[in-house]
């Protein structure tokens, strides 16, 4: 049986056997060093890519937050959620998280959209794609490997709607050229 605690840093809940919290980085069990610098111990962890980070190289030196390396420490992380993706157009994050879900990549939407209000606002009222922060590069690499020369994500033929893998130049269903794909 899997044993739980608390953060008692973030107060997640988290399993007992992980040294170290994978919503905020707080190490609460053993040590780490610094992945940067192998000579001092380590504040944390980074919530993105899990390199240990001393007081130096934490991009939150306050540790009110999380414990992002220098690499990552402008990804938006929300209460251990990493936003990978941010539209005005709720139908594209629901595809959007559909699709990393597909992917076997946990995934949500937020939305500050407020439904008594028929004004678009659009920038305004970003709608997120969120995964957990530990999810945040292979969300990223997938997400990467199907835009568009327009930074746009496409998962799907433009012209029947069939889904695609990355690298596909044509529709294997209807033959229609696909949007050309950023390297």
């Amino acid at each position: 049986m899997e044993s739980t605690m608390r953060c008692p840093h973030c107060d997640q809940e988290i399993d007992a056997s992980e040294n170290a919290c994978p919503a905020c980085g707080h190490i609460h069990a053993g040590s780490a060093q610094c992945a940067r610098h192998a000579d001092r111990a380590a504040t944390g962890i980074c919530v993105i890519c899990g390199a240990g980070v001393c007081e130096e190289c934490d991009s939150d030196s306050t540790h009110t937050r999380h414990h992002a390396c220098p690499d990552h420490g402008s990804v938006a992380v929300i209460e251990g959620w990493a936003q990978v993706y941010t539209t005005s157009d709720s139908v594209e994050a629901d595809l959007i998280r559909e699709n990393l879900q597909s992917e076997g990549i946990d995934s949500e939407v937020l939305s500050q959209k407020d439904s008594t209000f028929t004004v678009d606002f659009g920038d305004l009222s970003p709608i997120r794609v969120l995964v957990p922060a530990y999810e945040y590069l292979p969300a990223m690499k997938l997400l990467t490997a199907h835009m568009d020369l327009a930074g746009e994500v496409v998962f799907a033929c433009p012209a029947c709607g069939e889904a695609f893998e990355a690298g596909d130049t044509t529709c294997r269903t209807c033959g229609t050229p696909l949007p050309t794909q950023a390297a």
